[in-house]
């Protein structure tokens, strides 16, 4: 039955144009570009990420969502640019929606080494699409007793998938404060980034059935702080790493407050997920994560592998059996595009630099 209740869910959805609100990932770092287009390239060299989250794995039907990325970071072009392919299925009936992106992102060194701005730009080929109508269940062919005996109303539409151009944009900053006034660049160096993200600022139309519903604009913040805790001259330091998220879609806003401890090459976080006005009764979930980062034996590339867990505390906690998510990062730090000329030889000296070890995984 409870199978079912899922299914006539899923195909109310897709009757009435409700589409849920864009996926969200708990190891935002992971998949940066899809929080905020800025981060296109915002560190020197070639980045690859992979990202698989299963939401509600005790629910019936195909809850999930995969992303899959590539960003280069070069000074011959001013910043750089990046590639992000995202695909979420949506239970019995599987709503599938496919958005293929490709971006941009300037640099501007504000302060050499200590302080970068970036501004993205994110333009996307994007699909919603019903990949089965005959799997729903409507309200209309479930006899009380019997269960699923009667033949439903429910007309197919027209067409089953819709295509539309989208778009994004964002900014981001980076930047080291040193506590007491000191030297610019120093191990002590506090680490902060913060960032802001308009999704879908087009706000396409959605709808499968002729009609106009557009797709919400979805507004995103965020900032991160790293801090040491070990003294200077200390070779594998550890750091603490405070973060908060806000999202806002539709009538949803919802507040991540998290915080991380690293030490290379280790990490582990736990955050708290809530809708924005912070009351004990709108708790979402917490979330658990733990991440390690290494590098191959020819030092040809370093890699980042990740898992998080979400434990659902709102009223459908016992039903869901919480959310998985597994991510997997490589990074070749030395990709560029050709020879660097003089003046690119100089921006990428001056770029910015945390100080920290390079074996410490970033979540920043």
């Amino acid at each position: 039955m409870r199978k079912i209740f899922f299914a006539v869910v899923i195909g109310i959805i897709g009757m009435s144009d409700a589409f849920a609100q864009d996926a969200t990932f708990t190891q935002f770092y992971a998949n940066r570009t899809y929080i905020n287009p800025a981060y296109a390239g915002v560190d020197l060299g070639l980045r690859f990420n992979f990202n698989y989250r299963n939401l509600w794995s005790a629910v019936p039907g195909d809850f999930s969502t995969f992303s899959g990325g590539v960003d280069i970071g070069d000074p011959n072009i001013f910043g750089g640019i990046g590639f992000l392919a995202v695909v979420g299925n949506e239970g019995e009936g599987r709503l599938q929606t496919q958005r293929f992106s490709f971006m941009y992102s300037y640099r501007l060194i504000v302060i050499p080494r200590s302080f970068d701005i970036h501004f993205g730009l994110d333009a996307a080929y994007m699909s919603k699409q019903i990949k089965d109508w005959d799997a729903f269940v409507f309200s209309d062919q479930l006899h009380p007793i019997y269960g699923n005996i009667n033949p439903s109303n429910a007309q197919q539409p027209d067409r089953l998938k819709v295509e539309m151009p989208d778009f994004n944009a964002g900014m981001l900053a980076r930047f080291n404060i040193t506590p007491g006034g000191k030297r610019i660049r120093s191990k002590k160096s506090i680490a902060n980034t913060v960032g802001f993200a308009a999704h879908h600022i087009t706000q396409p139309n959605e709808s499968l059935l002729g009609r106009t519903e557009k797709l919400p604009i979805r507004l995103l913040a965020h900032y991160s702080m790293l801090v040491s805790l070990s003294k200077v001259r200390s070779k594998n330091p550890l750091y603490l790493s405070p973060n908060i998220m806000y999202e806002h879609q539709r009538t949803l806003s919802t507040l991540n407050v998290g915080m991380y401890a690293l030490r290379a090459p280790m990490m582990i976080g736990v955050w708290y997920r809530n809708e924005f006005k912070f009351e004990t009764n709108d708790t979402d979930a917490i979330m658990f994560n733990l991440g390690m980062r290494g590098m191959t034996r020819s030092k040809k590339f370093m890699y980042q592998i990740g898992y998080s867990y979400d434990l659902t505390l709102s009223k459908l906690a016992g039903s869901t059996s919480g959310s998985h998510e597994i991510a997997l990062i490589i990074e070749f730090t030395r990709a560029t595009f050709g020879t660097k000329s003089r003046y690119a030889k100089k921006r990428a000296r001056n770029c910015y630099n945390w100080h920290g070890p390079k074996s410490t995984p970033k979540i920043f």
